[in-house]
């Protein structure tokens, strides 16, 4: 039984290395793509021109980024309170706290761990997760799959939307018949109210981050059209999900943004730079504020 556990015990270190050495293999390409980019002057931030009113709409970005997590934290705190009580404070600490630890474990397991590690209901906890991730994946498949579809036609066509919409509709029956029978007693003790709530705080916090990604991509690149926009955030928000990264997805974003809007405007500074900045505001900021709250909380229980 001791070898057994050994070998168990081995072998999850063997898979958290693999994954520790992939993402860094991930972001390290990531970054000499860019790098890459810069030498042949792709990017030229000398040559780009900043637009006006700069600072009100960085200001309106704040607002919006902490309209995003305030609306994760209480979407969360919803949806643990259909088994046990939670505070807003411990909610916060949940989301943020999480969102920190995301940052070295692989496939957002930081998340996952900052949640459940508190919680009496493990169980029920987990149902709560999966519940708020598969609502979010079904919507970013829905924009993922439709910007997917422009980016290798090289055009802009509604019915990519609406296939993107009915494959995303299927995928989510099959989901929803595939859940194990252990997560059945969350969802029993799930009123539609409170599922009703859940969707729309999701479908409003998806349209924030939307927003502040077509208002900074518009505010940097005037001439591209906002189907071709909302195309090229579902193409970085699909490969952002399906690819593992390091530091919250630094160079990913950045790097599938380029693959996208290349040949769509001259200077590919004009999309890093409102990529870059999205993610100071909505990745680097709440993951310090969540580092912060981890140690206030490790602190306190010395």
């Amino acid at each position: 039984m001791q070898v057994k556990n050994n070998t168990s015990i081995e072998m999850s270190k063997t898979k958290k290395w693999f994954w520790i050495g992939l993402k860094t293999l991930i972001t390290l390409l990531c970054f000499y793509f860019l790098y890459d980019q810069f030498q042949n002057r792709s990017i030229s931030f000398e040559e780009l021109e900043i637009p006006k009113y700069l600072v009100p709409v960085l200001l309106f970005q704040i607002l919006l980024m902490i309209l995003n997590w305030y609306s994760e934290i209480f979407r969360w705190k919803i949806s643990v309170e259909v088994t046990e009580e939670i505070s807003f404070k411990q909610a916060s600490i949940d989301v943020l706290g999480g969102l920190t630890m995301n940052w070295i474990l692989p496939f957002t397991a930081g998340d996952f761990v900052a949640r459940v590690i508190s919680k009496k209901d493990r169980l029920g906890t987990t149902s709560a997760i999966l519940l708020n991730r598969t609502i979010m994946l079904l919507m970013t498949l829905i924009l993922g799959v439709y910007g997917t579809s422009v980016f290798l036609k090289d055009q802009f066509n509604w019915s990519y939307l609406l296939g993107s919409l009915v494959l995303v509709l299927l995928v989510a029956a099959a989901s929803y018949r595939a859940i194990p029978k252990k997560f059945t007693s969350y969802f029993g003790e799930l009123e539609n109210r409170t599922l009703g709530k859940i969707l729309f705080i999701s479908i409003g916090r998806y349209l924030v981050f939307f927003l502040q990604f077509i208002i900074l991509l518009k505010f940097f690149n005037p001439d591209l059209t906002i189907p071709i926009l909302s195309a090229g955030i579902g193409w970085i928000f699909f490969v952002r999900t399906s690819i593992p990264s390091l530091l919250g997805g630094l160079g990913l974003r950045e790097s599938s943004a380029l693959i996208f809007f290349q040949g769509l405007v001259e200077n590919l500074g004009s999309i890093v730079c409102p990529v870059f900045i999205l993610w100071i505001l909505n990745t680097a900021i709440p993951s310090i504020i969540g580092a912060m709250l981890l140690w206030k909380l490790k602190a306190h229980n010395s």
